[in-house]
């Protein structure tokens, strides 16, 4: 505190009457929701960018809010240190609650490649896919990357941004919000948030898994009629044929379908805000 109050004498000297404590205290308050959010959200920089992007990154969106945050602030301020770490556990909390929807839906869509892949026979044909920093196959990081594009292209990104704003106004960075019904609503919103991980793997990849099957059936009875055949060796090329073919021919349906998901996920975090962040 004595760097503080050295630094508040000074600027008081210099004739500028300002309060230095609650202008860091806020800005810090905001850094913290948007750094730990853009730790979940691909198109704010994810885990594999620099951090001084990142830093960037949440430096420029906390200067942006800073202003209409610090206004509707209260103008006392407790500076107790238990209350301090609180505020900053909490914006910890929010941040992780509002980015992990848009990381569920897109590991989802990920995952919807890879499960293609895997039915292809072509699973071990992995490549790396930045934006998570791990290894995924080659159509699992073609649907991420078509959703990552699909999704700005929509305005998602300016939506979510949008919502974020928004939080600042159901969960001041300067008060723990009340839990009004619990934290039950909450955990059951991110359960069926992550069951439906699953529902959009198995919706995407529908269309093909249901292709690759005809083409396993339509093999299996080709091998009882001519056992001679080498049923096993031509299927990796008959699925892998098929499958591709099938993906782009969909194709239509699942950007559709992207965009379904896209609207549900926007929609989640708002019923985020609504059961908890208020």
């Amino acid at each position: 505190m004595l760097s503080f109050t050295t630094s508040q004498a000074f600027l008081d000297r210099l004739g500028l009457h300002i309060d230095l404590f609650r202008y860091l205290l806020i800005g810090g308050l905001i850094f913290t929701r948007i750094f730990v959010l853009g730790l979940f959200v691909p198109f704010l920089g994810g885990r594999p960018v620099p951090g001084r992007i990142r830093i960037t990154i949440a430096f420029t969106l906390t200067m942006f809010l800073y202003i209409p945050v610090s206004g509707a602030a209260p103008p006392s301020i407790p500076q107790t240190g238990g209350v301090l770490f609180a505020f900053f556990l909490k914006e910890m909390l929010v941040g992780i609650l509002l980015g992990m929807p848009l990381a569920f839906m897109f590991y989802g869509i990920q995952s919807a490649g890879n499960m293609i892949d895997n039915q292809r026979q072509l699973a071990n044909a992995r490549i790396f896919n930045p934006a998570l920093g791990a290894q995924a196959s080659l159509f699992g990081v073609f649907f991420y990357q078509v959703a990552l594009v699909s999704f700005i292209t929509i305005g998602g990104h300016r939506m979510f941004i949008q919502g974020l704003a928004q939080s600042f106004e159901t969960v001041p960075v300067l008060g723990l919000p009340p839990v009004q019904e619990g934290l039950t609503p909450l955990l059951e919103l991110m359960i069926r948030l992550t069951a439906d991980t699953l529902v959009i793997c198995l919706q995407l990849s529908a269309p093909i898994l249901v292709a690759i099957f005809i083409a396993d059936l339509i093999l299996g009875l080709t091998n009882r009629v001519a056992p001679m055949i080498n049923v096993f060796e031509m299927g990796f090329n008959i699925k892998g044929f098929v499958g591709m073919a099938l993906a782009y021919v969909s194709f239509p349906l699942i950007y559709g379908q992207m965009k379904v998901w896209f609207l549900k996920t926007l929609t989640a975090i708002e019923q985020i805000q609504n059961l908890f962040l208020k």
